[in-house]
């Protein structure tokens, strides 16, 4: 009986040790490893620049607003001071062509005031002396005056609108001139503004591109590199200075290519440390690379066998208590 009791046990060892084994194995599938990097800002310019001043020393902490370093490109003040002397000038031209504008168009409505009243006067005579004759004449009953006559032969009509005509065709030609006027100084159009809105246009961008030339820290970090002193000449693209992050910014991590993860970016994993499991962290995948790589050494259980996966990238709060460079287990949070 004894003998059966131990075989029974035996057997339920065996049975639990399977079950954890299956349970822990599953885990695993679902984990990977990765290496808590280093998020390094790196200043550097598209043009030559010249360093003016510097405001930090290699291994200073630095806070986030702090300037860093302020450098000098000659090309750009000398460019801004070009398009500053153009809009100067052509401001000034836009503003007297404006005065020439509204000058010839109170000249032009000087002008058909006065056409019209002389063409006025005249209709004003003409109609005072037709009712003059009239009157004299309405006592002679034999006599048949020109007003009863037919309208579309009366004299008196007929000159009055010939006048009407003759204004018309002296004002219409002026009062087309001053539409044109007017439509030229307050258009878009106008030459003198597209140029202006050009420069200033053109102007705020390298203004924009001016502040870019002093440096402020975006994180807390410690001062790297500090590539160049004040008064050298910086060729285009080369590092003048480097922040370091005093902690991890992001996890780059593996997933082994015989492994199967849909991992996606901005899916959430938890980020554990291997030497204390109990600094723990919620990250959020950023990346996820398209090919097989190889892994770092240092991911590796035996440096002289050469593993493949997916590269990973999980981006993790600045505030953590994780160390640059340490190694740490993932696994997506479902």
């Amino acid at each position: 009986m004894s003998k059966a009791k131990y075989i029974v046990f035996f057997w339920l060892i065996i049975v639990g040790a399977l079950i954890y084994f299956n349970f822990n194995l599953h885990s695993f599938n679902k984990s990977f490893y990765g290496i808590a990097e280093n998020s390094d800002f790196v200043v550097s310019y598209g043009g030559l620049v010249e360093i003016s001043k510097i405001h930090v020393v290699q291994g200073q902490t630095v806070q986030p607003g702090d300037t860093l370093i302020e450098v000098f490109r000659p090309e750009l003040d000398e460019r801004i001071r070009q398009i500053t002397d153009q809009l100067i000038t052509l401001r000034s031209q836009k503003t007297a062509a404006g005065f020439d504008s509204k000058s010839m168009i109170s000249q032009l409505e000087a002008e058909i005031k006065a056409k019209r009243a002389e063409i006025e006067s005249q209709i004003k005579q003409i109609e005072m002396q037709y009712s003059i004759n009239k009157s004299l004449t309405n006592e002679l009953k034999s006599i048949q005056f020109e007003a009863d006559s037919s309208p579309l032969i009366n004299p008196t009509k007929v000159r009055i609108e010939a006048l009407k005509n003759d204004l018309e065709l002296m004002t219409n030609p002026l009062e087309l001139r001053i539409e044109q006027l007017r439509a030229q100084s307050g258009s878009q159009e106008n030459p003198f503004a597209t140029q202006i809105g050009n420069l200033e246009k053109e102007i705020e961008k390298l203004e924009q591109e001016k502040k870019k030339l002093t440096v402020y820290a975006q994180a807390e970090g410690v001062i790297g590199t500090i590539a160049f002193k004040i008064g050298e000449i910086v060729s285009p693209y080369t590092p003048i200075l480097i922040l370091n992050s005093q902690t991890p910014a992001y996890i780059t991590g593996f997933i082994h290519e015989d492994s199967y993860q849909n991992i996606q970016i901005k899916d959430r994993v938890q980020v554990q440390s291997l030497a204390d499991r109990s600094k723990k962290l919620e990250g959020e995948v950023v990346g996820v690379g398209s090919s097989i790589t190889e892994y770092p050494e240092r991911l590796r259980k035996n440096i002289d066998v050469r593993l493949w996966g997916r590269e990973v990238q999980v981006r993790v709060p600045r505030q953590n208590q994780l160390l640059l460079g340490e190694k740490v287990i993932l696994k997506k949070i479902f």
